[in-house]
């Protein structure tokens, strides 16, 4: 990275710095700020600003909204368009008993070979005992598209859609 490269980076930080500081004081300074309405739009504001809500930030975010840190997370882990991590897409493969009889482990291998190919960290890749999903085993969801009948070969097919 030459100079320029480095002085564009620390000015786009710097700008995002005062959009988000911009942004919690508006909502801080609501007379609702407490409400739940006011706290998911700001959450909604600070995640399209950053493509995650960033968890250095949610102690300031609360500090200012004169609610408690472990409020902002609940409400961050009840809303599924919330992300806390920069990964763009979550896929889950199920372990449960019939999927793993099935081929799981195979699937998630695939998937973490895939993931691995497209160098990139847009992917939070986990494991999750049941999807409830058993008649169509193995199972994978991408964010909360489900797939059925995935065979290990697909995964990277099912992925590249993300």
């Amino acid at each position: 990275m030459d100079r320029n490269e480095f002085r564009m980076q620390m000015e786009e930080e710097e700008q995002k710095e005062r959009q988000w500081q911009e942004i919690v004081d508006y909502y801080g300074g609501q007379k609702d700020a407490k409400s739940q309405d006011n706290i998911v739009e700001m959450l909604r504001e600070v995640q399209e600003l950053y493509g995650y809500i960033p968890s250095e930030k949610t102690s300031a975010m609360a500090d200012a909204l004169g609610v408690k840190q472990t409020l902002l997370l609940q409400l961050i882990k009840l809303y599924p368009s919330f992300k806390k991590a920069p990964y763009g897409h979550c896929i889950t493969v199920c372990t449960g008993a019939r999927c793993g009889s099935k081929g799981s482990a195979e699937v998630f291998e695939a998937v973490l070979k895939a993931v691995e190919a497209r160098e990139s960290g847009a992917f939070k890749i986990m494991m999750k005992e049941c999807l409830k999903e058993c008649k169509t085993a193995p199972n994978l969801m991408v964010d909360s598209d489900s797939y059925g009948h995935v065979k290990p070969e697909e995964v990277a097919a099912i992925l590249s859609r993300y």
